[in-house]
């Protein structure tokens, strides 16, 4: 037996195996709907009868008349008084219907299912097979397929009409497949049709499809016209890149998800779409991208973009309020669109990429402005559409901006986060504000601060100590503001304490860092000179390095303390020992050791000296409360 005859009965096995499936189902499925029908019978008869039982029976208040004398009320009249009265059954009570047993979920659902996926791949497979042999031309091959496409979705609206639901979904998703790969054949690979009839043909099976699973209310048949709508190009694929076409197509299908969205409130609709959408656009982008199809793809990916904004906000016009899946989706988007659009124009325009991101902070403020003029307005959407303008405008300013200029840009915007959420009394506000912060610590610690060596720079006119004073003050005006409106806003008290020692911090860092890096600086310029006590010189600007640093230290550390004093704020008093702890650590383990005699009197007496005030501090104060 040849490969051929072979290849035949193996067609012909399966389809034949699917067909006895199909036949399982139907059978199935008719007994069934026998039963129920029997059964909805029974109960309709019952409930005429008591219904009839009610009306007869009259009413209580009514006069009764004298009831007749049988013969055995006549012998025995006390059987009379003890006999029970014969009331009406009472109405049936609507019971719901007990849910399913898993031998009717996979009589009823899955057999159907499986049937026409094994039906639908077996043909795919034969078909293919016939193309390849040249059995069937290209016309021959749409028509075929156009023709089962109508009688699988006639059958299902048949199937609808005597009230088998689950079947009729079953065959019209399946014949709305088989016409999406018929269009797309005839018009992407066979050139049979124009591009304006393919689209006119398209544009009616999409709504056909969603129209179709309005009218049965079957969310399975938008499902499945979306996967096998985004699986047509793949299963028709040549090799040759048609983007105009594919770009097309699936604008066309996902306009048909805006509708079906706007009209029903059915989850994974517009999720299905979207990922359907990158996926089938990154699958085309890693074959046949290239920098002059570059205007088609932004383009696409724009028109995409608008599509899901308004497919996140159709809740609005259903007059409910969105789920997680819209809040997810709308924050999601710009973020892919925005990588997209940076990805393909960064290299030749990196100037316009803030831009870019300003602008969709502009738009998704306009979104939060519209749900905040909604009656009742969606809280959740807001904050989404809130937070996600912020973010495009903290990533904006890297993006712009650069070196310091970016640390002060995020400590501004954080102030102003803060201010609007103490005023607002809005947490995801003073949460946006306090990452913002973080972003901007972080960096002046890690990117502005330079830990290493620096070149010679004129002290405190500088661009890194002027950012750190613009740090230092921004965290500075976030500890009042917690101070001012902390607690009408609800805020931790302990919030500005912690903003004063932050910014503390930062002022302790930069100025450490430049006073140390300024005299380095100074010494490493007169160490690559050639004069003969170039080397003392430089030697002696280190140690007013070290001594500066420990000067700065011991000021900085009786400073704390006093302030403490002042305004009776204990911790502030323990920052301060902790920072003479550091000192005296720094002054035993490394001035000690490395400064030469001078340098090491001026550290240490200094140290001993502000110590001696702090002490002589700490004894007024103790004494003023113990006479308290």
């Amino acid at each position: 037996m040849g490969g051929t005859e072979a290849l035949l009965i193996l067609v012909a096995g399966a389809l034949i195996t699917c067909l006895i499936l199909l036949l399982v189902a139907f059978v199935r499925t008719g007994r069934i709907r026998s039963l129920e029908s029997r059964l909805n019978g029974v109960e309709a008869a019952l409930l005429r009868i008591t219904q009839q039982q009610a009306v007869t029976q009259p009413p209580v208040d009514a006069p009764q008349p004298p009831p007749l004398e049988t013969p055995a009320t006549i012998l025995h009249p006390a059987a009379s008084d003890a006999a029970p009265t014969i009331e009406p059954p009472p109405l049936l009570p609507n019971i719901p219907r007990p849910p399913e047993h898993l031998e009717l979920i996979i009589g009823r659902k899955w057999l159907g299912w499986i049937a026409i996926i094994l039906i639908l791949g077996a043909t795919v497979y034969f078909l293919k097979y016939a193309f390849e042999n040249r059995w069937i031309g290209e016309l021959g091959r749409v028509t075929l397929g156009v023709a089962a496409g109508f009688m699988l979705v006639m059958a299902g609206h048949e199937r609808y009409r005597k009230g088998w639901r689950y079947l009729s979904q079953v065959l019209t998703a399946g014949g709305i497949t088989v016409l999406y790969l018929s269009v797309y054949g005839a018009f992407g690979y066979y050139h049979l049709i124009d591009q304006r009839s393919a689209f006119v043909f398209l544009a009616i099976i999409v709504a056909e499809a969603h129209l179709l699973a309005l009218a049965y209310n079957a969310p399975s048949i938008a499902v499945m016209a979306l996967v096998g709508g985004f699986l047509a190009p793949l299963l028709l694929s040549t090799g040759r890149d048609q983007y105009r076409v594919l770009f097309t197509y699936i604008g066309v299908l996902d306009l048909g998800m805006l509708g079906v969205v706007i009209a029903r409130s059915w989850r994974w609709i517009g999720s299905l779409a979207y990922v359907g959408t990158q996926c089938l656009f990154w699958a085309w982008y890693s074959e046949h991208y290239h920098y002059e199809k570059r205007p088609a793809a932004l383009l696409f990916q724009s028109l995409i973009f608008l599509l899901f904004v308004l497919a996140d906000m159709a809740p609005h016009l259903r007059r409910s309020a969105a789920g997680w899946e819209e809040w997810v989706r709308l924050a999601v988007n710009p973020f892919v669109f925005y990588s997209i659009f940076y990805s393909l124009l960064n290299d030749d325009h990196h100037d316009w990429m803030a831009v870019l991101a300003l602008a969709l902070a502009i738009v998704y403020a306009v979104l939060a402005r519209v749900e905040l003029a909604l009656r009742p307005s969606d809280r959740r959407m807001l904050l989404v559409t809130l937070g996600t303008a912020l973010t495009f405008v903290t990533l904006a300013i890297p993006i712009q901006l650069e070196s310091n200029w970016i640390t002060i840009a995020w400590g501004l915007e954080a102030v102003i986060l803060l201010w609007a959420g103490l005023e607002a009394t809005a947490v995801p506000l003073r949460l946006l504000a306090a990452i913002v912060f973080s972003l901007a610590f972080f960096r002046f610690l890690f990117q502005d601060t330079p830990w290493g060596s620096r070149a010679l720079f004129t002290p405190v006119l500088n661009r890194y100590f002027l950012g750190m004073l613009a740090l230092t003050a921004c965290l500075g005006s976030a500890a009042y503001l917690h101070w001012r409106l902390g607690t009408r806003a609800g805020a931790d008290p302990r919030a500005p304490l912690t903003m004063g020692l932050l910014a503390f911090g930062v002022l302790l860092v930069g100025s450490s860092v430049e006073a140390y890096s300024y005299f380095g600086a100074r010494a490493r310029t007169i160490a690559s000179g050639s004069t003969p006590n170039a080397f003392e010189a430089a030697k002696q600007l280190q140690w007013a390095g070290q001594l500066s640093v420990s000067l700065l230290w011991s000021a900085y550390a009786g400073l704390l303390t006093l302030t403490g004093f002042r305004f009776k704020i204990r911790p502030l008093r323990v920052a301060g020992l902790i920072l003479f702890g550091i000192t005296l650590v720094k002054a035993v383990l490394v001035d000690i050791s490395e400064l030469r005699q001078l340098y090491r009197i001026v550290a240490l007496l200094s140290l001993g000296l502000v110590l001696l005030a702090v002490a002589w501090a700490y004894q007024r104060g103790t004494r003023r409360e113990e006479t308290r």
